[in-house]
Parts: C-alpha cells; structure tokens; sequence
C-alpha cells in the first residue's frame, strides 16, 4: 500500500528565506522518502521564470522543497557486472525538487560527487544520472520495465554535455533512442572548499509530448524512479546506483 507525505505547498510568493549556496546535501530541512511515497509536484505560478529553461542555480529551487532518496547498488542483470558490483558498497542519497508550470515539468537532481568525470577512454568513464517513469502504473518494474507491454520512458544525462536522451526500455538490455526528443538539461558542479563536491542536473520536458514512449505527464499520478553513475567508480551502463521502488508524483496542479 503507497504512504503519501504531507502535501507540498504550492508556490505562489517567493518571500521564503534563501537557503545558504553553501548548503551540503545532508542538510536535515530534506525529507528522506522510502520506496511507493507519493509527493506532490511543486507549482511555479504562470509568469515566474528560471533564468534560463533548465538553470540549475536560479532562485526558484531555494523557494521549493527538496527530497531524498537512498540509491542502492543496482541487481547485477549480467556475469560482467556481477564481477564489479559491490553490495557492500556504503550508502548514498540523491536529493530531488520536483516542479511544474502550466506547461512544463522540472526535475532537479543533486548528488555528492567528490571528482568530475565528464570524458569517456580507457578505463575511464563519464558521471552520468537518469530519471525514470512508468508508462503505466506502479506494477511496471522500476528495473527498466518488464516488457513492451509494460515499458518505461528514460531521462538520460552524461557529464561533458548537457544534452539529455530520450529513450524507452521495456526490460534490461532494451533501452532504445526515441525519434522525439524532447528533453532538454542543464547541469552545475559545485567544487566546494572543504565540503563534499556535488553535481546538480536540471531536466525539463513540456508537459504535452507526443509520440510512442513518452510518459504521459496530464495524469494524477506518475511513477518515477533514479540512477546515477560515479564515473570515478568505474560506474557504466547496468553497473549503477539506483532508487528502491518508485516514487509516486502528485501532477495535480493547484
């Protein structure tokens, strides 16, 4: 049975107190939220704007609330991974803020990452994270789906550029590039002086997108699950970190 949090507060004033840039991920204000939670999307009023469609530094994110999710060694789905993966490994977390316009839907991702990998060569391999949505229901496998008939719709960024994928998987091993692309990213990485280093990835798509594959964000409910990839680990394709189960987005607007 899903657990639904308290609702989020609609944004309607930014007179919110700003959070400090130096803020670590850690910080106690984020809610840590356990597979099946509902959360309700944020609202950007009509009329506020990010300085740019997908910038991860604007204002805008101090003013929204900010959530957690544990991210787990994925289940080795083949030998070469089962080689590299370690169960063992310690515990890491994304933080999440989730928004919406009339028009559009953000995601900003942010994750401790002590090196920036953003080049792929010979044994070396670029950061990387993706967002993750049911085509259908919370019965669809958060592990890339389980069949054409039960398929996922994936958000893909890689460090060195800010261009985000737009693909399908229906099951380990069948993620596809889309025709349409409608995807668009921005990302920061913020070295801090005596703090964890982080990366912050913004991702946006109009709520309205046509074509096979794309998740239909005009519904009240949407399963959404994560992966990121440390490239200092060696991290590349199945051999990831990623959430437990899906998170449920509220889409209902206010």
């Amino acid at each position: 049975m899903q657990r639904t949090l308290a609702t989020l507060t609609t944004l309607v004033l930014l007179s919110a107190p700003t959070l400090s840039t130096a803020q670590v991920v850690d910080d106690a204000n984020v809610k840590l939220l356990e597979a099946y939670d509902t959360v309700k999307v944020s609202t950007i009023p009509d009329g506020i704007y990010l300085r740019t469609v997908n910038d991860p530094d604007d204002i805008i994110w101090e003013r929204l609330p900010e959530y957690r999710v544990a991210m787990l060694p994925a289940p080795a789905v083949h030998q070469s991974v089962e080689l590299r993966v370690n169960y063992d490994a310690e515990l890491s977390y994304l933080n999440m803020t989730l928004a919406r316009t009339s028009d559009r839907f953000y995601v900003r991702l942010r994750w401790v990452d002590d090196t920036k990998d953003t080049e792929t060569a010979f044994d070396r391999f670029r950061d990387g994270a993706a967002v993750q949505f049911s085509m259908g229901n919370d019965e669809t496998s958060y592990m890339m789906g389980d069949g054409p008939d039960s398929a996922v719709n994936i958000w893909y960024w890689r460090s060195g550029s800010d261009t985000v994928q737009n693909l399908a998987a229906g099951g380990p091993g069948s993620t596809t590039m889309l025709d349409e692309q409608p995807v668009s990213g921005e990302s920061d990485y913020l070295d801090k002086d005596g703090d964890p280093n982080e990366w912050t990835v913004v991702m946006s798509r109009p709520i309205d997108a046509a074509g096979d594959h794309n998740v239909s964000l005009d519904r009240d409910l949407v399963p959404m699950a994560f992966a990121v990839w440390q490239g200092a680990e060696k991290e590349r394709d199945g051999f990831k970190r990623v959430s437990d189960g899906w998170i449920m987005l509220d889409m209902g607007s206010e």
